[in-house]
């Protein structure tokens, strides 16, 4: 029994000291969020039309979290950003990859896009704050900025405004 206590204790720790040591790069995780009051609809119909629009704007996205029960939905997935070249910018393709969290609770559901990297052409993924501190990469932050307001209005529109048939 006293070995199995040590062991918990053990992972714990070491799952501790790992957090901490990636804590730097977490300082500013969600990129964005909302809390939307949908009135009298109940928590199952949040979440319905929630995990509708996830199946249909974003189709490729990976889902990690889908559980009706206590209105928790999560997916994984990407952006991509062409920004034409000019005098100033170089231009160039970016893909940012994004983790959406709806939660639905109190028929209000409060949406968050975190996780936000920017994908390198070897796949490597760069913080956004590091991304967006170069001159050369503020075309694209902005417009990454812009898309994902846009991704968060879309969502409410088709959960809170949905129209029913």
């Amino acid at each position: 029994m006293s070995k199995s206590i040590l062991i918990v204790v053990l992972a714990c720790m070491i799952g501790t000291a790992h957090a901490h040591s990636t804590q730097p790069a977490m300082i500013s995780k969600i990129a964005y969020t909302e809390t939307v009051d949908c009135g009298s609809v109940s928590l199952i119909d949040i979440f319905r039309r929630a995990r509708l629009w996830v199946s249909q704007s974003a189709p490729d996205n990976k889902t990690l979290v889908d559980d009706k029960e206590t209105g928790d939905l999560v997916t994984q997935g990407h952006i991509t950003i062409t920004i034409p070249r000019s005098e100033n910018n170089a231009g160039g393709v970016y893909k940012f990859a994004y983790v959406l969290s709806v939660e639905c609770a109190n028929r209000k559901y409060r949406a968050s896009l975190a996780n936000v990297e920017f994908q390198d052409g070897s796949g490597r993924a760069v913080a956004l704050e590091a991304f967006s501190q170069k001159n050369e990469n503020k075309a694209a932050a902005a417009e990454l900025e812009t898309k994902l307001k846009a991704l968060l209005a879309d969502l409410q529109a088709n959960v809170k405004d949905y129209k029913p048939f």
